[in-house]
This record gives C-alpha cells, structure tokens and sequence, in this order.
C-alpha cells in the first residue's frame, strides 16, 4: 500500500510538470522519434526522442530501450536497463525548467534519498551506479542536505570530497540570508563533479540527541529554507535531479567526424571520446534524427520582432523589410530627430557665443584693457597681476558653493577656493562696482599688487569677466585678531608678549604702507577684525576695499564717512577729511583692545562710555587702567611695558591729529618694547628685515578718486560683524 501510494504522488507530480516541460522543450510539435514510431505512452505524457524509443527498431540500442510502466491508471517511460522512471526529456541548449538553464541533453528522474530517523524513505531507492552506460550525473544538480545537526557526505566521489553541514536552534543569525537559500541552516546544497555515474551518500549527526528526521539526495532545484520538524521534512515531495547520455564515437573514427545533424560535442571520458548534439542556432528539433533540426519561423514564434516593418523568415534566422509607411515614418522620425539635434546644438552654440561675447563685454567695461596696458607699462618693475577667468574661480569655489564661504560683508562675500596648482586662495566676489570709479579700481589693483609685506595680504589677481570684478588673495588660515580676543582657544593663548608682537607687527604693516611706499596707501577700515593670524600666528592686514592711495601730504575728502563704529577717527567724523593720523587713531583702538580684551562698543558699559575709547580714556584719567585690564595676562606681564603701551595708546585716541604720533613713529616705540624685552639677540634670531618695495607709478595713473569699494556708509555697520577674509579653523 507505501508503495502504491508512493506511485500515486510521482504520477501526480509527473503530469503536474510534464506538461511545461514538452511545451519548453518542443513547443512547436517537431518531430522526435524515428518514423513510425510512436513518442508518448499516452497522450498527455513526456515526448521520447530519439535515441531513445518505444518499441523494437525505435531506439539506437538497449541501453536508450523505454517501456511505458502503467500503474493507476498512467503511463509514464521507464527505462529497463538502468530501471527507473524517467519523468522528461529535454534535447535543446535553451531548456528552462523554474529559471534554470539546462545545456545538455538529458532526462529527468526521481533522486535517490538516504534518510535516517525518519518515518519514510526505508522502501526508496538510495544510491545510484550507471557504470557501463552511456548516462552520466549531470552536474546541474546539487547535492542536498535537510534536517538539523546532519552532516552528509557523498561517495563515489573520487579524489573529491562533497559533503556540507546543516544546524538548527537559534543560529540562523549566523547564516546570510538563511530564510531565502539553504546555507546551513536546517538545510544545506553544494556543487558537484562533473562526469560521475555512481551516487551513494552518508548521513550521521553532528551532535547526540534525540532521534530527528535527516535526509541527504541529489536535486537540480536551488531549495530555499524549510520549516523543518521532524518527522515531515520532505516526504510528500518528489525530488528530481537530472541525467545526461552521451553517444560514443565509432571505433577508427574522428570525434570530429561523428554524424551529427549539424553540431558535434565532443567530451573524452575515461579515455574514450563521446559525444553530444545540438541544433545550431535559429534551428530546433531533434539533431540525432537526418533533417531534424528544422527552421524556426520567427516571424510567427516572436510577436512584434520586427515592429512596424514587415517580418521575412530564412533559414536560420529572419529580416525586417521596411514598407512604405514604415519608411515614411522612419523618415519622419529621423527629421524630427535630426531638427531636434540641430536646435538643440544651434542653441548651445549661441548661448556660448553669447556667454563669450558677455564676458568681453564685461573684461572690456571692467577696465580690462586698462589693466593689460598698465601691466605692460609696469612690466619688469612690478610683481605681474594674474587675470583669473571666470570659469577658473567657478571651478576653485566648486560654482560658489555655500559651503565654501569664508566670510560676508558690506562689499561682499568671500569664499575659499583652490587653483589647479593646489594653492589655496580666497576670493572676494562684490556686490556691486559704479562704472565712473572703474579705471581708479584698476589703479588700485595695480598698487596693491606691489605691496609685498609680511604682515599684509596679498592679491594674487583678479577676473574681470563677471558683472562685478573679483579678486583673489592669498588666503590666511588661523581667524582674525577679535576671534582670538573674544574666543580665547588653548593651543594659542593670548599672552603679553604675543599680544605686543602682534600690534608690533600691524604697526609695521601700516607704517609700511603710509611712509615706506613711494605713493602712500591709506587703509581707511583697520580694526581687529581686519587683522588675521596665519599658520604661524603671524599678524596680517587685511580687506582693503575702502583703501586710498594718495600723493605725499595729501589729504582726501570724501562726501560720506566710511569706516566702522568705534574705530572711526571724531577729527574724521566731523571734517571728513581722511589723513595717514585717522589710521592712526583706528589703531590706538585696536592697541586698547589688546590691553583690555574689550570689544570696541559694548551695550553692557554706560551710554558715555560705550565706545571702547571713550571707556579706556576715563580709565586712564581716573588711573584705573588695572581694573580694566585683560586678566588672562596680568600675572606674566611687565607692568611697565602696559602703562607704556597704554600711554601709546592714549596719544594715538588724542582728539586732535597733529598731537597723535604717526605710524612709523608707533611702530619705532612698539618695537624699542621688544627689543628691549627680548634684548638684540634674541631680536635678530626671531624678526626677520623689514625690506621695502618701491612702487612705480606711471604719470597717466590717478590717484585721488571716489573709493569704488565701501565697507559700510555712515554708521550703519555692527560693531561685531565679521571681515570679508575670515576663516573659521576646522
């Protein structure tokens, strides 16, 4: 009764494939068998191709003779001399079952299964041995192993060894992706050789325990993983796994040379050629049978192959033969296409030329020419100004990207770029240039381009291509002055003397500037935020936007104030009248918030005293300039030098320019401090030579002009906002 119910779920599973599988493998009802012979056992059953055959004179020899076993009322083959069921043939290259690509001819049979601790399987058949037959173990199957803690083991392998592990419990976290494959978790697959004819297995437990249902077989399907508890693992379920047959070459023969259809497929087993055919592509059918492999009409078998064009079978393959309205909508399609292009190509072109044609327009209007003239006029005696295009800046800031901002102000913003060399640069891009102020702004590139001092920033260039001009300067890394006094940070303390050294090197800078250069350079905006510290802690002026170049002792006047609250000279304020004192007293500034740590207009003093200034000078005239000194440096610094930096101060903030002292007097006193606290040494081994740069003017070069560049008008600018060079450390 088992057994009869065993045969009862293979007919059943057999027919629920078998019909797939011949509409796979012969869907167009070529012949498979010799004449007059017949190919199914019954009417709905697997198709028998040649070699094989059903009856006396139908099949190439013993070993390929199918006998149509009746049982339940179904037939299926069975083959005699190696006594099993067959369930399907397959002849062609491109036979699918369940998206898997058979290439060999073969047949498919119920798999061998070794169990252990299970309810069934006893009665099956468990091992396999085809030595002596042209049938083969077809190495698209793979060996299986199900159940938990099972080790099994394939033999008959040769020098190889096949086997794999499976365990249960709660490893299946350990195990990639073990809901969707078997991959050791209660089920295991592996690869096999090619070539083999006999199959036996071996099954035994990983660990002792109780008596758990195990099974080891050979199938072509990739299983996923089961819910496993024993004793159901896979009993109901017929397992398949594939077969292949190979003709052998004739003796004195050729392999090359045996009789194929068309194609030969020679494979030398145990020093014996054997061989395999196949139609040849556009081709299918039956390649053992003469004029089996027939044509394949494409034109009828893939819909729409051709489109809109008509379909024309050959021998082996098909064309497409265009008709007229094919043609006349291919010749519509390709206009339309080709007018497209050519818009499309029409249009870039003129939106470069424009671009370009903008780009001269601006380079001309910005002084451009300008510019070029007075480089050449100056060549040789000036360092050369670099004209950036706009492309160059777009590609340095990564097209001005937000991320890349630097700083923003009253002038503009400035970004950190990179040039193709690697060199870092800052780039002002402004906000806006009046055209009547253009040849003074080429002017004073010109002039700034000169400056070559340790402690100013330089420009490197500028691009003249853009709306507004921009400029590029070496950019200074380490913030400005006011971050370091209001934002103290341990790895640079604000201590006296790097603090005496810093106002030692901008008085430098400014005395440079006012009395060193043949044309002085009036800066017009210095304040802390103005003053940045490079990698070494350098001081370096910066933003020399509202800067004017003027003749020797001349003054200029302008029509509005410029310059930022609390820095601004009174004298100024009320006369409008900017002179190299006016520096001067912006400086005084910057030397009390050195001394007091303060921010030059604070809310939090008195309406009176407010403003830095006015607060400082109260101190000193009461004498209580100790109360309002920096404590982060009043125990290492020399009493002395303060009061004397203080009285510097004090003469600088005098309300009246001709008693203030001038840069380079500032500077002479700031430096007598050093090198008195340093002594002559010292002061050689750690400053370097002040070397000064004549600049050269050429006589068509104005120099009094209306500043095209304006920080802040009136005063209107916060105390507390930021420089256009800014840098915040990362």
């Amino acid at each position: 009764m088992d057994c009869d119910l065993k045969r009862f779920f293979f007919a059943i599973f057999l027919f629920q494939i078998h019909g797939y599988i011949v509409a796979s493998a012969f869907h167009h009802e070529f012949p498979v068998a010799l004449p007059d012979c017949i190919d199914r056992c019954d009417r709905a059953g697997a198709r028998v191709p040649y070699p094989f055959g059903i009856g006396k004179g139908c099949y190439k020899s013993k070993w390929y003779e199918v006998v149509c076993n009746h049982s339940l009322h179904l037939s299926f083959p069975f083959l005699p001399s190696i006594g099993l069921d067959v369930i399907s043939f397959s002849l062609t290259d491109d036979f699918i079952y369940e998206d898997r690509s058979h290439k060999s001819n073969g047949f498919q049979i119920q798999s061998p299964r070794k169990t252990s601790g299970c309810s069934y399987g006893k009665k099956d058949v468990q091992s396999l041995n085809l030595t002596g037959s042209p049938f083969f173990i077809s190495d698209n199957n793979k060996f299986t192993a199900v159940g938990c803690n099972i080790k099994a083991m394939m033999v008959g392998t040769g020098p190889q060894i096949v086997g794999c592990e499976a365990r249960c419990g709660k490893e299946n976290r350990y195990y990639k992706d073990a809901d969707k494959s078997c991959v050791g978790y209660k089920c295991c697959q592996t690869k096999i050789p090619p070539g083999l004819q006999v199959y036996d297995s071996t099954v035994e437990k990983l660990e002792p325990g109780k008596n758990v249902c195990q099974e080891a077989y050979l199938s072509r399907e990739d299983f996923s993983n089961y819910t496993l508890t024993s004793p159901d693992l896979t009993e109901n379920v017929i397992v398949t796994m594939d077969l292949e047959w190979r003709l052998e070459v004739p003796p004195n023969t050729v392999p090359e040379s045996s009789k194929c259809e068309v194609s030969t497929s020679v494979i030398r087993t145990d020093d014996q050629y054997k061989y395999q055919c196949r139609c040849r592509s556009g081709y299918e059918g039956n390649p053992y049978l003469p004029g089996g492999c027939q044509d394949i009409d494409e034109c009828r078998t893939i819909y729409g192959v051709c489109g809109k064009n008509k379909c024309v079978n050959v021998p082996g393959s098909f064309r497409c033969e265009k008709t007229w309205p094919a043609i006349l909508g291919g010749t519509l399609s390709s206009g339309l296409l080709l007018l497209a292009v050519g818009t499309w190509w029409i249009c870039k072109v003129n939106k470069k030329q424009k671009a370009a044609k903008q780009k001269r327009k601006f380079f001309k209007r910005n002084g451009g020419l300008l510019l070029e003239q007075q480089m050449f006029s100056l060549q040789g005696s000036v360092n050369k100004t670099k004209l950036f295009s706009s492309s160059d800046l777009e590609k340095a800031t990564n097209r001005f990207n937000a991320s890349r901002v630097l700083g923003q102000g009253g002038q503009g913003t400035v970004y950190k770029g990179m040039l193709e060399d690697g060199m870092i640069v800052a780039v002002k891009k402004s906000k806006a240039l009046k055209e009547e102020n253009l040849e003074e702004f080429i002017n004073e590139i010109i002039l700034l381009s000169q400056i070559n001092h340790r402690n100013v920033v330089g420009i490197l260039g500028c691009c003249l291509e853009t709306e507004v001009p921009m400029l590029v300067y070496e950019f200074i890394p380490n913030r400005s002055l006011f971050d370091h006094l209001q934002n103290p940070s341990d790895y640079f303390p604000m201590t006296w003397k790097a603090r005496l050294c810093i106002a030692c090197e901008v008085a430098d800078a400014l005395s440079y500037l006012h009395s060193a250069a043949s044309v002085p350079i009036y800066h017009r905006d210095v304040k802390s935020t103005n003053i940045l510290l490079d990698e070494k802690h350098r001081a370096k002026v910066s933003d020399f936007g509202i800067s004017r170049c003027v003749g020797i002792d001349d003054t200029h006047l302008t029509t509005v104030v410029q310059g930022t609250v609390g820095y601004v000279d009174p004298e100024y304020l009320q006369s409008s009248h900017f002179t190299g004192k006016s520096d001067v007293y912006s400086f005084g500034v910057v030397l009390i918030e050195l001394l007091t740590g303060g921010k030059p207009v604070s809310v939090l003093r008195p309406q009176e005293v407010k403003m830095l200034g006015a607060y400082f000078l109260e101190a000193m005239r009461n004498d209580r300039l100790h109360e309002i000194l920096d404590a982060r440096m009043e125990e290492e610094c020399d009493q002395e030098e303060v009061l004397a930096v203080a009285k510097l101060a004090r003469s600088c903030l005098s309300l009246n320019s001709e008693h203030r002292p001038t840069m380079r007097d500032v500077f002479i006193e700031l430096d007598r401090m050093q090198f008195k606290k340093q002594g002559a040494q010292n002061l050689a081994e750690n400053c370097e030579e002040h070397t000064y740069i004549q600049i050269a003017t050429p006589e068509t070069m104005s120099l009094s002009y209306y500043s095209p560049y304006t920080l802040v008008g009136n005063s209107s600018f916060s105390p507390d906002s930021k420089p256009l060079m800014i840098h915040t450390t990362q």
